[in-house]
């Protein structure tokens, strides 16, 4: 009777603690690279806010390596001044300067 009254508790506490669990999405500012197939030298990235409304893109002829962490915060600090500064969104090639990529 202990262990059937004991697990009935365990089991309800588990069901309350789960729904009261959200889930919601948590939407947060992120970069996307697009690239047609594998071989292509060609890519897009883009960027998108925190409601993920696309703020900027931009297409590259060149190849990033995304597995590398230098490219990874590269693009993680150029999303951050996309998102602090409005100026940034007007300039053509804010990837192309910050990678010091011919266009």
């Amino acid at each position: 009777m202990k262990k059937t009254l004991l697990t009935l508790t365990l089991i309800t506490v588990g069901f309350i603690t789960s729904y009261a669990q959200s889930n919601a999405f948590n939407h947060q500012a992120t970069w996307v690279i697009e690239t047609e197939n594998e071989l292509a030298k060609k890519q897009t990235v883009k960027f998108y806010d925190d409601n993920a409304q696309l703020i900027y893109a931009e297409t590259i002829n060149a190849k990033l390596n995304i597995s590398k962490k230098k490219v990874q915060k590269a693009l993680n600090r150029i999303l951050d001044s996309l998102l602090t500064q409005q100026s940034y969104r007007n300039n053509k090639n804010v990837l192309a300067a910050s990678f010091r990529l011919k266009q």
